[in-house]
Order: C-alpha cells, then sequence, then structure tokens
C-alpha cells in the first residue's frame, strides 16, 4: 500500500486528476461514507475508462473495508466493479509496482465478496435494486472474469435489450437483439446454483442474479454465455468471443 503523501498521487491518472486527496478525506471520514465512496468510484470508473490511479487506490479501500458494515460493504464492491473491470481492456504488466497494488487490493477485497455472498444474502437483498445489480456485476470483476464485467456494463448502455457481435469472416452487427429470439444466438443452459460454490462462474453469477430478484439481466445470461453462430460463414463460436472481436476491429 502506497502512502497517499507519496509523490507517485500526483503522477496518477484518474477521471479529476485529484483521487487521492477525495481518498484522504474518505479514509479520515471527513465525508458521509457512501458520498464519498461515489466521488471516489466515479473519479477511477468514469466512461468505463481505466485509470492508472485505480491500483493504488484498491490496498487502501481494502484496507477500510474490513471496518464497515455488511450493508457498506456491498456499496462499495457495488461502486468498485467498473473501475477493477476496466483492467481487462488495459492490461496491467506483470511484476510492475501498479500490477502489485493492484493485486494487493484485490487479494484485501476477494474474500469480503465472498462472505458477503455466503453469509449475508439479508444483507444483499435488502440493497436498492441497482446496487445489488451492480454488486453482482463488482462481484464477477473481482472473482471471475474481468473482461466478462466489464462486458456486461458494456452491454448497459442499451439496458441488456442487444449487443454487438463479429464473425473471423468479415460479418458483422451492432444490433444483435438480447430480448428476443433470434438465430444468431445459441443460449446455453445454466445449472441451478447451491448458494455457495463459486467455482462455475456462469452458474453463480446467474444464481446470484436470480437469488437478488433481478429480472433485467438475468434473461441475457444463457445467451452471452452461450454461442454465437454466424450468419454467412455458418462458423458457431462463443458470445464473448463475438463480442471482443467487435471491438477489436473497430
Amino acid at each position: 500500500m502506497v502512502d497517499l503523501n507519496a509523490s507517485i498521487w500526483e503522477e496518477l491518472d484518474s477521471a479529476g486528476r485529484d483521487v487521492h486527496k477525495w481518498l484522504r478525506r474518505l479514509l479520515a471520514g471527513e465525508e458521509e461514507f457512501r458520498e464519498g465512496m461515489e466521488i471516489v468510484a466515479e473519479d477511477i470508473s468514469h466512461q468505463l475508462s481505466w485509470y492508472s490511479a485505480t491500483s493504488y487506490v484498491l490496498p487502501h479501500l481494502a484496507a477500510l473495508c474490513k471496518r464497515l458494515s455488511p450493508e457498506n460493504q456491498v456499496f462499495l464492491i457495488a461502486q468498485m466493479g467498473a473501475a477493477v473491470a476496466a483492467e481487462s481492456v488495459s492490461p496491467l504488466e506483470e511484476n510492475t509496482e501498479a500490477w502489485r497494488e493492484f493485486q494487493e487490493g484485490l487479494t484485501g477485497l476477494r474474500p469480503v465478496v465472498v462472505d458477503l455472498i455466503q453469509n449475508h444474502m439479508d444483507t444483499l437483498k435488502a440493497a436498492p435494486e441497482e446496487d445489488r445489480q451492480m454488486f453482482v456485476i463488482g462481484a464477477l470483476a473481482f472473482l471471475g472474469d474481468r473482461k466478462h464485467a466489464y462486458n456486461l456494463l458494456d452491454l448497459s448502455g442499451s439496458c441488456w435489450e442487444e449487443c454487438p457481435g463479429a464473425c473471423t469472416c468479415g460479418w458483422n452487427d451492432e444490433c444483435i437483439p438480447l430480448s428476443e429470439e433470434t438465430e444468431f444466438l445459441k443460449p446455453v443452459r445454466i445449472a441451478p446454483w447451491d448458494g455457495k460454490s463459486l467455482t462455475d462462474e456462469a452458474v453463480w453469477v446467474s444464481g446470484l442474479f436470480s437469488c437478488l430478484g433481478d429480472d433485467l439481466i438475468l434473461p441475457v445470461l444463457p445467451l452471452v454465455y452461450g454461442d454465437g453462430v454466424c450468419p454467412e460463414c455458418g462458423k458457431r463460436e462463443s458470445y464473448w468471443a463475438w463480442h471482443n472481436r467487435f471491438f477489436q476491429e473497430e
């Protein structure tokens, strides 16, 4: 964990270029927790972008999180999911200081996420709808594939009603419907969740959304965890590959 008075904070990038100042106020209790947390999170997740300050903020939030109530822990994870997921589009070079700080933060926060899922379901269910949705996506960013979490956040721009895709043959479509049957997407059957295991990503993410009463993202999961079939060449591959290729080709 890098001290907030270290000179590197002046060099780190965030949307407002002052996240360390807001983080200092948050840690010192000079801001109401949720208001301060929203400011810090927005400063390092604006427009789903990756900011270099994120790596250095995470260990401080991990230390803070241990002192919070389960309700505020849920809020913190929900707020930080986008910032963590954004690392997937700008992967850190291993064994750099930034990478080590990022890993330290993840290591400190992952057990909190697991504990909330496995032991505080009542607290999760009591959270506002948007916080419940963002908590699950945040949990995916912390515990699963960060790119999958980032892609779900990207799909929120259409309220999870349509999605982009691109095949290796050159075919692409930016408006594939997710709210109705289409010949482009073949859903996968997602097994029921036991409420504890976090091994199979599609199972626990779907199960957690189901437990929290989501009716917006839950229906699209069998499609995005399923396959795409190209209407031009007939090639079949995972939808996640389609999604990633669409943006690589832009």
